[in-house]
Parts: structure tokens; C-alpha cells; sequence
């Protein structure tokens, strides 16, 4: 259990230290949409590459982030069936719905992801306004995105082992949602 209780600690430091990181894009975005209000506003003079970039920049801050935020069980949830179940039942109802939903969902698009990139970059691919950016950027943080879920998954999935396990001793664990009581 300690094997296991290691690797998910160095995942979700990994994870919330990237997370964190990532989260300074948000900064990005602000930056550009304000550059664009004031050359709009006041100087007359829109540009171009603002809407191109913002909606670039929020592309890759969302998969960015997405790891952290599924560590963080920062994503909407409906468990009103799921709140009345043992706290057994409830680890074992996580393992399987990742299993069958989020495992297959991850790996399938990640080397989609890998070719998307590839191709983006081999062919100098850029978007279709006047800017012409190129795109493999977003693309590239598309792959990694979702490597960094692929990885969190490993470390939820083996949390919720490691509680069944615990559970199963008699020892005390963390509810299955993976918050502590308030």
C-alpha cells in the first residue's frame, strides 16, 4: 500500500504543480483581451490576431488544466443515487465508470492527438483567418493534455484500490468523491 500511496502522491504533486502553472494562461488571455479593448476602444485600431489568439490560448488552457481539475474533483458531478450507496459500493462504482468511460476515452485519443500534432506541424498547418497562425501549438497542448489525464487517471484509479483495500482491512479511508468531511 505504501508502493501505491507513493505513486499517487508524485502523480498528483506532478499534476498540482503543472496545474498551477498552466493556470497563469488564464493571465494570457486577460492580457490579449485587454490589448484588444484598448487598440479597439481607444486608439481605432482593432487587430487580427486577438480573437485568433484568445481562442487559442483558452483551448490550451482548458485541456491543460483538465488533469488538474479531475484531481481536484473540481467537475460537476451528479451522485444523487451515488450519495446513498456504501462507501464499498462507491469505490467500486469509480473504478468501473472509469474504466468503461474514461480510460477508453483517453487512451483512443491520445494517439490521435500524437498524429493531429504531427500533422499540423509536418504540413505547417495554420488557421483559416488573416493572421494565419500556425495551429500544431494548441495541438501540441491537445496531446499533452490529455497525457496528463491519462496520467491522474492512473492515480485516481489506484485511490480507489488502495480504499477498497483499506476498507476491506477495517481501517478508516476517504470517502470516495476524495473529500474530507467539512
Amino acid at each position: 500500500m505504501k508502493v501505491i500511496k507513493g505513486i499517487c502522491n508524485g502523480i498528483d504533486k506532478f499534476n498540482d504543480i503543472l496545474g498551477r502553472v498552466f493556470s497563469i494562461l488564464v493571465l494570457g488571455i486577460l492580457g490579449v483581451i485587454l490589448c484588444e479593448v484598448v487598440l479597439r476602444r481607444i486608439f481605432n485600431r482593432p487587430q487580427i490576431w486577438t480573437q485568433d489568439l484568445t481562442v487559442m490560448l483558452f483551448a490550451c488552457y482548458i485541456i491543460l488544466i483538465c488533469a488538474y481539475g479531475f484531481q481536484k474533483k473540481a467537475f460537476v458531478a451528479v451522485d444523487v443515487i451515488f450519495a446513498m450507496l456504501p462507501q464499498m459500493a462507491q469505490h467500486i462504482l469509480h473504478i468501473i465508470t472509469y474504466l468503461i468511460f474514461l480510460v477508453p476515452f483517453v487512451v483512443s485519443l491520445l494517439p490521435s492527438g500524437w498524429s493531429f500534432f504531427l500533422r499540423a506541424y509536418t504540413t505547417h498547418e495554420q488557421t483559416y483567418s488573416v493572421w494565419a497562425a500556425p495551429t500544431w501549438p494548441v495541438k501540441l497542448c491537445l496531446f499533452i493534455g490529455l497525457a496528463l489525464l491519462a496520467i491522474q487517471s492512473v492515480s485516481e484509479i489506484l485511490k480507489q484500490v488502495q480504499a477498497i483495500v483499506e476498507l476491506a482491512q477495517g481501517k478508516k479511508t476517504l470517502p470516495a468523491d476524495g473529500k474530507e468531511a467539512q
